[in-house]
């Protein structure tokens, strides 16, 4: 007898529907499953046959084949044993039809086991026009923030076979509304000094532009590069689904929504799966777990050269290409980069307080682990100078972060009205927000900067960007030439 259940396989982080198609016939007993399954679907027939017995239906000693269509497209995860279980049960008429996406893990006493990616795949297929989903329990949580949708979650086989029967009463879960809760570490008013490097964090969070500090060890890098957070405009709503998303199909989403913007900082001894993504499933590595938010890259110089090689097809389309043998997958990763260097091996070339012991030879070589393809792509560069002792002790408290926000919040909002954040303009709508808005004086000095700093054509535009910002932080419609002055200063 056949039967066929709905269910949802994930790529990505983009999730297809998933026809699970159960077919039991008379032979020699055995179950196959085909359509493209990996290694971890396979192992669903243990699972599902056991979790059968133990919840206390028969399983059918006959020929059982599964098949998980589309069969072009690999399945992996285990979100198909619940919905195979029901297909055997559906086939053997244990239960009637029904019209639920189903998805689930057995345990092989029948429990549901949580799911990763479970949020993904809802939001997906809830936009491909499904609206009916049976999920384990433990997914409660996450499943509860989607709103326009019908979710019966339960603990166990069993549960949700009375259910189907008609004996079970089960109403869909509520849905919440997650809480944006916004707790900051860290306040730029206690950074001393450093004005440059704290306009230039502004800067970036204004306008999502990359930034690279350069300077001594202690000279407060690292510190004012964690300050980004308690400046950084709030995310939207759309940006909160992406995110969350990603976390989801990473496994780190517990009961709420990701609603600050991510600030991951790996160390520079983390692994090339763990920083890019990868592994078999395939999963989102830190640049994609830093999406719509900040990559910290602390003592840049230090991580492997093809780690930071691999960072410039993100930094340019906001996208990482994970190709494995039989797999290639894409995972968001459209990030602001944060790095931290010094400026030698020994750390104090330019302190005006140490002696450099590097050679030339030296401080060239080290200077070359970021290539140059990459330093085009930063936006912003400032070196960090450590402050005289007295500077320390007697310079007065500075900016607050609540003010400084406030700015960063004003300059966000005219860039959603125009579509599109500055760092992401295309060179049509260059053209159209920074080269057409240039005052004459502001022509004058643009023409003067590529002369005599021979700018590159990427350089070019990622320098009306960021004057496009600054005058957005001002109001101002127009840039003038201040504003490009202001973005000079943060050339190498």
């Amino acid at each position: 007898m056949f039967s066929k259940v709905l269910s949802g396989g994930l790529w990505g982080v983009e999730a297809f529907p998933v026809e699970v198609q159960v077919d039991i016939s008379q032979g020699l007993p055995s179950f196959n499953v085909v359509g493209l399954p990996d290694s971890s679907v396979k192992e669903a027939r243990e699972r599902v046959r056991s979790a059968v017995k133990n919840s206390g239906f028969s399983f059918p000693l006959k020929r059982i084949t599964v098949n998980l269509s589309p069969s072009d497209r690999k399945k992996q995860g285990t979100f198909y044993d619940l919905p195979i279980a029901l297909g055997i049960l559906q086939s053997s008429g244990e239960i009637p039809e029904h019209d639920f996406v189903v998805l689930g893990e057995l345990s092989l006493d029948g429990s549901l086991n949580k799911l990763s990616g479970l949020l993904a795949v809802l939001i997906s297929l809830k936009e491909k026009g499904f609206k009916k989903f049976i999920i384990p329990k433990q997914n409660a949580g996450e499943a509860s923030l989607i709103k326009g949708v019908e979710v019966y979650t339960f603990e166990n086989l069993k549960e949700v076979v009375e259910f189907l029967r008609g004996n079970l009463k089960r109403e869909p879960i509520s849905h919440r509304k997650h809480q944006v809760i916004e707790i900051f570490e860290g306040d730029l008013k206690d950074v001393k000094g450093q004005e440059l490097a704290k306009r230039a964090l502004e800067i970036c969070a204004a306008g999502f532009h990359h930034l690279l500090f350069v300077g001594s060890a202690g000279a407060g890098k690292s510190m004012l590069a964690t300050r980004i957070k308690s400046i950084a405009p709030p995310m939207e709503e759309e940006e909160i689904l992406e995110v969350s998303k990603i976390y989801s199909v990473a496994g780190m989403l517990e009961e709420s929504l990701i609603t600050e913007r991510p600030f991951q900082a790996p160390h520079h001894t983390s692994s090339e799966v763990s920083l890019i993504g990868g592994g078999n499933p395939p999963k989102p590595g830190l640049i994609s777990l830093a999406h719509r938010g900040y990559l910290f890259l602390d003592e840049m110089a230090e991580f492997p050269r093809r780690f930071i090689e691999s960072l410039r097809q993100p930094m340019e389309n906001g996208k990482v290409q994970v190709s494995r043998a039989g797999s290639n997958v894409v995972f968001p990763a459209e990030f602001t980069l944060l790095g931290a260097m010094n400026p030698c091996p020994c750390g104090n070339y330019k302190n005006p307080f140490k002696v450099c012991t590097c050679s030339e030879r030296e401080i060239k070589n080290y200077n070359k682990k970021i290539s140059e393809p990459i330093k085009d792509r930063i936006d912003l560069k400032v070196w960090v100078y450590p402050l005289k002792e007295e500077e320390l002790v007697n310079l007065p408290e500075g900016e607050s972060s609540e003010k400084v926000r406030e700015r960063v919040i004003r300059a966000f909002r005219i860039q959603k009205e125009r579509g599109k954040f500055n760092s992401r303009l295309s060179n049509e709508e260059v053209k159209k927000y920074c080269l057409d808005m240039l005052s004459r004086e502001a022509k004058e000095l643009l023409k003067e900067a590529v002369k005599n700093l021979n700018l590159s054509a990427r350089s070019y535009f990622k320098l009306l960007k960021v004057a496009r910002t600054i005058a957005d932080l001002e109001e101002s419609e127009r840039i003038e030439d201040y504003h490009i002055s202001e973005c000079l200063q943060f050339r190498d």
